[in-house]
Order: structure tokens, then C-alpha cells, then sequence
């Protein structure tokens, strides 16, 4: 990851090292910072985090990039290896990880943006883009934003380096894996509002229930202010786990019913659906009942915080989403490519969205394995498939072995009346040499955990 920065090396030092630089240290400007050799410029901060890899065994890499200084954990033999002009560059820590949070928190308490957490088990990338090009349509680039899905213990400090003087609102998008971790984000973000966009199945392998991943979820509210508003779709699930821990906090609780309120929908059809925004008719032009859900927390914790509304309809009509969410491709088919990333509840909210689309014509799920569903697994893939037949699919290619769980539901709950099939990963042309016998104007719905990477069958077609 990289960002700018503008720092000099003293001050760094000052903020991260075990022991601090003496007074006459020569003045070094810091430009940027990155976890990348690569990405490496003259006047960046190396930060050698160690996961598959220790990212120190490619500080001389960086260094022979031009970075202008690094951190080394204590007692590193690294620093044995580092040519001795460049030892002055070295700021010595007792952990690199901790070092950034620590440079990251000393960032962030310089300036005051309006701060939005943004969290859920669906639909919190997308509710983060939808914030982003509201408050963007509005203030410009005084806003920014979380890039891509850059949402974890290292994503978030790098977002927070993007805050300058000039910015007036930041979004950061704040997943998890294991209770804990957005508790810890928060409390580096130090947010004003909060979003939940659900909470659903996602890695419930790292939990024993969905009202632990509510709880987990939760978290987001632990650092807000005393009567800081926490935006909640009416009808998400654990509601009072959610609403409990808010009245612990003394928070302000805005449930969001897209029946009625800023915004709400009046009417749905095969291309999206017709919203009226504070009285005023505009389309939506994604058929995908979630997204209106992830719209309207998004528009109305806008409004809240005094974005008007025809900045509001402006993103509306303007939004696009990211690659591979709901991307439609028409052609002999309609291909809707959602395979960015998947999981139980995802799955059954695209079957609608794909019904909705289909008006009436053949819908396919070609579906690969949900990851990190740990012993739930059997049980939530079966869910889906019977989900799938319930909701009248007229056929399910099962992609991978657990989905075969899937696909013997699918078949029991449909009475075998709609076909079935079941498919390697590796066997791609077998895949794709069966969907093109479909009918033409057949909508294909693609989705799989990311490790299936399913959008290449997308591709493909």
C-alpha cells in the first residue's frame, strides 16, 4: 500500500522509534510511506510488515529504490546486511505494524473531518461507494474515501493518511474476521456516525453464531460520541443485539425503511427501480433490492450531516459500482458477473436481484464454494440451494465440492423438475460448453467466494 505524507524524518522518529533521534539530526522530508519495495519513490518510509513474507528482507530492495528511511523491528538482523551509508535511514522499532498504527493515530488527531465507519457481512463496499460519491458529488475532493476494499488493520491506516487540512469528510470501510478487530479500528479512526449494512453469514467459521457476528459488528458503535447517529436498515437481522449495544453506548439509532422516509421506492421493474428522494422521482437503474437498502442508509446519513438533496440525486444518477458487483453484460445472454465475492446471503439477494432483472425469462445460477462458513458450511450451502429451487431457478451449475451440498438441495426442494449439474473448478470448458446450450436470452448469475475466481467464467461467456 502507499500514500503521501509530509514529514520530516525527526518527527517520525519522534513519534515511532524505541529511542528517540538526537536534536541535531539532519532534516530528512518523508514524501510517502509504503509496505512495498516496488512502489518505492525517493522520500518514502519503508514499513516492513512480516506475513507470508518479512517484508525487512526487501528493505536494501527499497532502499536501492531511494527510500529515504525505514523501519526495522529491534534486534533484526537485517540491519547486518544494510550498507552502512544507509544506516542513518533506519528508524528502529519493536514492531512495524505498530509503528505505523502509531504514525496513522498521530495523523489522524492532527485534523477534524466528519469521519463515517462503514461495516456489514454484505453490502459494505458498495454502501461505501455509494457514501463516497454522495459526499463527493457535494464537497468534491474534500471528501475521500476507502480505495477498493482496503478495509483491514492495514488498509485503515493508510486511508487515514490520505486526511488533510482540506478534507471536510472521510469514509472508511472496516471489515473483520475475528471479534476485536473493529473495535481496534474505531479506535484509530475515531468515527462520528456509523453504517451497518447487515449482518449475515460471513465468516461465521471464526464465530459460534450470527448474534456473535452482530456483536462483532457491533463494535463500529464503540468509539462513537455520546448521541452519535448508527445507521441500521429496518429489517436487519439481530436487531436487538444491535439496538442494545447502541443504548449501552447512548447512541441515536436510525432504522432506514426504504417503504417510506428521505428516500423510498415506489415502484420495481426488469431494470431497477423508481425512487423518490425527498418527494423527487429518479431511476435506479440496478435491479437489486440490497443496493437500494445500501442507498438509502447511504443517502440518508448524507442528508444528515447536511448534504442536500440535488447533490444526492446527482450520485444517484452518476453511481457506478465497482468490478465485478453486479456488472450486466447483454448479449445472446444477459451475464450478471457478482463473483467479486460471495457468501450464503449474498447468494440468495442476487437470485432476486436476477429474478427481477429476468422479467419472466430462464434464470442459472452457476454458483462456486462459500469460504470460511467452517461447520455451518453443509448446513448454509444446502440453505442456498433450496433457496435457489424455492425462488423458481430454472437450473443450478454447481462449481466446486462443497456446492455439491448445494446442488442435492436444490434438486430435493425443486422435485428434480429443474435440471442440475455439478462441475470441477478446473473444468471451465465443460462449464462453459453447457451454459452455451441455454436458451438464448437466459439470465446467468455468476457468483463464488473470491477464491473461485468465478469472474472468469463471466468472461468467458
Amino acid at each position: 500500500m502507499f500514500a503521501k505524507l509530509d514529514y520530516d524524518f525527526y518527527t517520525i522518529a519522534s513519534i515511532c522509534a524505541i529511542k528517540r533521534p538526537t536534536l541535531d539530526f539532519e532534516d530528512t522530508r518523508i514524501t510517502s510511506i509504503t509496505t512495498s519495495s516496488l512502489s518505492v519513490k525517493p522520500g518514502s518510509l519503508f514499513v516492513p510488515l512480516v506475513d507470508k513474507r518479512d517484508g525487512h528482507y526487501f528493505i536494501n530492495d527499497a532502499l536501492d529504490h531511494g527510500a529515504s528511511a525505514f523501519f526495522v523491528r529491534k534486534g533484526h538482523n537485517i540491519l547486518k546486511h544494510v550498507r552502512s551509508a544507509h544506516q542513518k535511514k533506519a528508524i528502529i522499532v519493536d514492531d512495524p505494524l505498530d509503528a505505523l498504527w502509531r504514525l496513522a493515530r498521530f495523523h489522524r488527531m492532527r485534523f477534524t473531518p466528519y469521519i463515517v465507519a462503514v461495516t456489514g457481512s454484505n453490502g459494505k463496499t458498495t454502501t461505501k461507494e455509494m457514501l463516497a460519491q454522495i459526499f463527493k458529488a457535494a464537497l468534491g475532493k474534500a471528501c475521500i474515501a476507502t480505495e477498493k476494499n482496503f478495509n483491514n488493520h492495514i488498509g485503515v491506516p493508510f486511508t487515514l493518511f490520505a486526511v488533510n487540512a482540506k478534507t471536510r469528510v472521510a469514509i472508511i470501510e472496516m471489515g473483520m474476521n475475528h471479534a476485536g478487530e473493529i473495535e481496534k479500528l474505531v479506535s484509530l479512526a475515531m468515527p462520528d456516525s456509523a453504517v451497518i449494512s447487515s449482518v449475515g453469514h460471513a465468516h461465521i467459521e471464526f464465530f459460534s453464531s450470527r448474534r456473535r457476528i452482530a456483536n462483532a459488528k457491533g463494535e463500529i458503535m464503540a468509539n462513537l460520541p455520546t448521541n452519535a447517529p448508527i445507521y441500521l436498515p429496518h429489517d436487519i437481522s439481530e436487531i436487538d443485539t444491535l439496538l442494545q449495544i447502541a443504548k449501552k453506548r447512548m447512541l441515536r439509532v436510525r432504522r432506514i425503511d426504504t417503504r417510506k422516509g428521505f428516500l423510498k421506492v415506489e415502484k420495481a421493474n426488469q431494470n431497477g427501480f423508481t425512487l423518490l428522494v425527498e418527494g423527487k422521482k429518479i431511476n435506479f437503474p440496478y435491479p437489486n433490492k440490497a443496493w437500494v437498502s445500501n442507498l438509502a442508509l447511504a443517502a440518508n446519513c448524507a442528508h444528515d450531516a447536511g448534504i442536500k438533496t440535488p447533490a444526492i440525486l446527482d450520485a444517484i444518477r452518476c453511481f457506478k459500482p465497482l468490478d465485478g458487483r453486479m456488472q450486466i453484460r447483454k448479449n445472446y445472454f444477459t451475464v450478471i458477473d457478482d463473483g467479486y465475492n460471495a457468501n450464503p446471503d449474498s447468494a440468495v439477494s442476487s437470485i432476486d436481484a436476477a429474478l427481477q432483472i429476468a422479467h419472466g425469462a430462464p434464470v442459472i445460477c452457476v454458483f462456486g464454494d462459500f469460504k470460511e462458513l467452517g461447520r455451518f458450511s453443509a448446513k448454509l450451502h444446502a440453505w442456498v440451494g433450496r433457496k435457489a429451487a424455492e425462488k423458481g431457478v430454472s437450473a443450478f451449475y454447481a462449481v466446486g465440492k462443497s456446492m455439491e451440498i448445494a446442488r442435492a438441495a436444490f434438486d430435493q426442494a425443486s422435485g428434480k423438475k429443474a435440471r442440475s449439474y455439478l462441475f470441477a473448478r478446473e473444468d471451465l470448458r465443460g462449464i462453459i460448453s453447457t451454459l452455451k446450450k441455454e436458451k438464448m436470452g437466459t439470465v446467468i448469475l455468476i457468483k463464488g467466494s473470491r477464491a473461485m475466481k468465478m469472474e472468469e467464467i463471466a468472461e468467458k461467456l
